[in-house]
Order: C-alpha cells, then sequence, then structure tokens
C-alpha cells in the first residue's frame, strides 16, 4: 500500500477508537462516549452521535494539544511567530522556533499534521453520519460543519500553499491558501443552514460559525474585509465558544497549559527577535506570567501564561472580541479611523479584562496598522491567530517577512531562518498530486 493512502486509512481507523470520556466543546450537548465504536456499528444513530463525540475530541487534540505527548496547532503557531520561546531539548521544535525546518524530517510536525487531518477527516465522516441517522437536533450537525470548516482555516493559517486533502481512496489535489479558506467558507455556510433555531445553543453555535466564516474571509483578503464585518455583525462581544478539558484522558487535556506550565518546553516570550511584541514587560492585563524557574533544557528562563492555569482550564476557539476586532480591521480599511478607534476601545471597556485604558489615535496608517495588529495579538493571544496574523501583514499590508517574524541571532545560537508557514508533511508529499509549495511565501 502506498504511504500516503496508508496513513490516509489510519486516520479513518482513528474515527473508530475513541478514548473514553472523549473532550466535548463548551459543554454544549451531553452525548455518551464508549471506549469502541466498531466500523459497522457507526452506521446507527448512537453510531453518528459516537462519530461526533470522536470529532469534538479529535478537533481538541489537533488544537490545543495533549498531557505532553503532541503539541497542537496553538503552540506551533506561538512558537514559530513572538507569543512563545523554545525552553526545552527538542530539536524538530527548535527548527520551527528559529523558522528554518527540514521539510523531509521533522518527526513532530508530522504528528501535528496528522491530527489535523485526523480532525478534519473525522468531523466531515460524522457530519455526513449524523445527517443520515441522528439529524435531530439539526443543531449538532451545524456545529460538526462548523468545526470541519475551522480545521481547514487553521490548514490555510499554518501551512503553505499546495496543501493536498487525500480521503481514504484517493489521493487528494493541491489547494493554495486562498482555496483552503473557500473550502471552509463552504462549510461554515452548510453549517448555518442547520443553525436557524433560536434556542441558546443554537445561537452560540451560529455565533461560533459566523465568526469562523468572517476569520475565513479575512484571511483571503481585503476585498472580503466588508463581507467578514457583515458576517459577524450580530456576534455580542460576550460570546465564547470554548474546548472544554478533563483529566480524564492524557488527549483530553489543556496542552496549552500542559507545555507551558507543567512540562515548561514553551516559555512566554518578550521582544523575540527584534520584532516579537514585549508580552511579558507591557504588564498588559491580557497576558500575565508567572515566573517558573528556568525550563526543560534547565538553561532557558521559564515564564507560564496564567490564562491557562490548570489542565482543565477552557480554551477559546472564537469569541465576540475576535468578532469586534475583524469589525474593526474591516472599519480600518474603509478608511474610517474614528469608529475603527471606537470599536478598539469598546472592546477594551467592555471585553471583561478590567485596566485597560483608552487608546489614543496614533494618527497614520502604519501605526494605525501596528496598533490593530497589536490588540489582536494581546487579545487572542495563545489561542491559534498569531501565525495567520503574521502572514496576513506581510500578504495584505505589505510587509516583510523580516519586519514582522523574530529576525537575527536565535539565543540558542545560529539565525532565524526565512520560513513563515509550516511544510507539507512527507506523507503528503509523497503524493504524485503534490506539486511542491514555498515555505517562505505568505
Amino acid at each position: 500500500m502506498n504511504r500516503t493512502l496508508k496513513t490516509t486509512l489510519l486516520l479513518v481507523a482513528g474515527l473508530w477508537i475513541l478514548p473514553a470520556g472523549c473532550s466535548t466543546i463548551d459543554s454544549l450537548v451531553d452525548v455518551d462516549d464508549p471506549d469502541i465504536v466498531n466500523p459497522s456499528d457507526l452506521q446507527s444513530p448512537a453510531g453518528a452521535v459516537a462519530a461526533y463525540a470522536g470529532g469534538l475530541g479529535d478537533f481538541s487534540l489537533a488544537i490545543v494539544g495533549d498531557n505532553g505527548g503532541t503539541e497542537g496547532e496553538i503552540l506551533v503557531g506561538g512558537m514559530m511567530t513572538d507569543e512563545y520561546v523554545h525552553a526545552e531539548t527538542f530539536p524538530t521544535r527548535l527548527e520551527y522556533e528559529r523558522r528554518s525546518i527540514n521539510q523531509n524530517n521533522n518527526a513532530s510536525l508530522t504528528a501535528v499534521a496528522r491530527n489535523l487531518h485526523r480532525a478534519r477527516f473525522s468531523l466531515e465522516q460524522a457530519a455526513a453520519l449524523l445527517q443520515t441517522y441522528a439529524a435531530t437536533p439539526p443543531s449538532r450537525i451545524g456545529e460538526t460543519f462548523a468545526l470541519a470548516g475551522y480545521t481547514y482555516v487553521f490548514f490555510a493559517e499554518t501551512y503553505c500553499s499546495g496543501m493536498p486533502f487525500s480521503t481514504a481512496s484517493e489521493y487528494g489535489t493541491p489547494k493554495t491558501t486562498t482555496e483552503m479558506l473557500r473550502l471552509a467558507i463552504e462549510r461554515f455556510d452548510t453549517a448555518l443552514t442547520y443553525l436557524a433555531a433560536t434556542d441558546t445553543a443554537t445561537v452560540r453555535r451560529r455565533q461560533f460559525a459566523a465568526v469562523g466564516k468572517a476569520r475565513a474571509l479575512m484571511g483571503i483578503g481585503t476585498t472580503e474585509f466588508a463581507n467578514a464585518a457583515a458576517a459577524v455583525a450580530g456576534v455580542p462581544v460576550s460570546f465564547v465558544y470554548n474546548t472544554t478539558h478533563s483529566t480524564a484522558t492524557g488527549r483530553q487535556q489543556n496542552g496549552v497549559h500542559v507545555f507551558n506550565f507543567l512540562s515548561e518546553r514553551w516559555s512566554v516570550a518578550d521582544n523575540e527577535g527584534g520584532n516579537g511584541l514585549n508580552f511579558r514587560s507591557a504588564n498588559d492585563p491580557r497576558v500575565q506570567v508567572t515566573s517558573g524557574g528556568v525550563g526543560f533544557d534547565a538553561i532557558t528562563p521559564q515564564w507560564n501564561l496564567t490564562k491557562y492555569p490548570a489542565r482543565t482550564t477552557p480554551l477559546p476557539i472564537a469569541n465576540g472580541i475576535e468578532a469586534k476586532l475583524i469589525i474593526a480591521e474591516a472599519l480600518l480599511a474603509q478608511g474610517n479611523p474614528t469608529a475603527w478607534l471606537d470599536t478598539l476601545n469598546f472592546i477594551r471597556a467592555n471585553g471583561g479584562v478590567a485596566g485597560l485604558a483608552a487608546l489614543a489615535d496614533p494618527g497614520t496608517a502604519t501605526g494605525r496598522e501596528d496598533l490593530m495588529f497589536r490588540e489582536r495579538a494581546f487579545w487572542l493571544f495563545a489561542t491559534g491567530h498569531r501565525l495567520g496574523d503574521l502572514r496576513r501583514l506581510m500578504r495584505q499590508y505589505g510587509r516583510a517577512e523580516d519586519a514582522v517574524f523574530p529576525t537575527g541571532i536565535h539565543f540558542k545560537g545560529d539565525a532565524y531562518g526565512n520560513d513563515v508557514n509550516i511544510p507539507v508533511p512527507p506523507e503528503e508529499r509523497a503524493n504524485p498530486n503534490f506539486t511542491g509549495c514555498s515555505t517562505t511565501t505568505p
């Protein structure tokens, strides 16, 4: 069996073998979660619900990570940008910290990509099973499509343009960044068709899909900014959609907490590589840290993020603050700096964080862009947005790579490289349809 199809079949098998107590998202539903679901048992109402539960767990693992075995997309993007620095000994992780990745042999990144593909596949299969065997409530189908949409968003924001999407039976064709985002939007639109009811749970899922769609539209380009703002116009600043976590199994734990606080392999950065933001020294209440001595490598100063203080701390995948930030950026692009600044200050006054003073207008286009992305960086710290934002600064705002990413000599020696995204893993590079992609192109 060829390598790519063999791997994809393993991803399919991952849908059928579920750990006990697989984590749900935002506690919107309670589901029974058996230890093992046989493939034939999926073709039933109970099997469809079990597949849904498995998809939720696969999503959480892929995005947030686990109890220290495999990092998720949030941690990869955080270390590759200026949110975290390498405080451990794995050379594979140091590669993407320094943005100089061995495209043919990085086991850490291969595992991360495999988990995201597994989440994508299991969620899409679960959506199809729910449509056939468990169509009520329709909001559950909508949520599953929305989660699938988010997997494509993370692919587009994290990986180089040209990622193939294979199935269990055939090789996939490469998709550009814009095509990945369009695939995400298709799933968000499908989700919204199932999320028309007005009960509280359905409304929250609808808001989740709306924020995801707006995020994808923002990634496509400035021509879609107005559509993105319209998509989230009705999302209140109080909205939040979390992954929820427990200590029942390793994969249910909040991996961002574990890798930072417990295993001390990720340390919160400050002014990394000259271009990095002053996340620690700003003393901003949105990014608070405590000293952990030194990290796993026994050398790097360890700084722990208090935002996620426990293995069980929920983690926001989307919220109303992000919705308002999208609206603000659209206003800035429309040439309305007054409304833009008013929106940023509205978020500061109503975002649930005390001690944030009102912002003043920098008065220049560049200064406003800098402030826009600084506010995004602090509000959305360690939620998986920063890598996509730095790539957007290059792609949409004309910034140079060495003006937005950490650069110069890395504190562990050698210079930072020029990678601005994660390469397609070797398993998919063996796909005969793969035509290559550039890790230095945003």
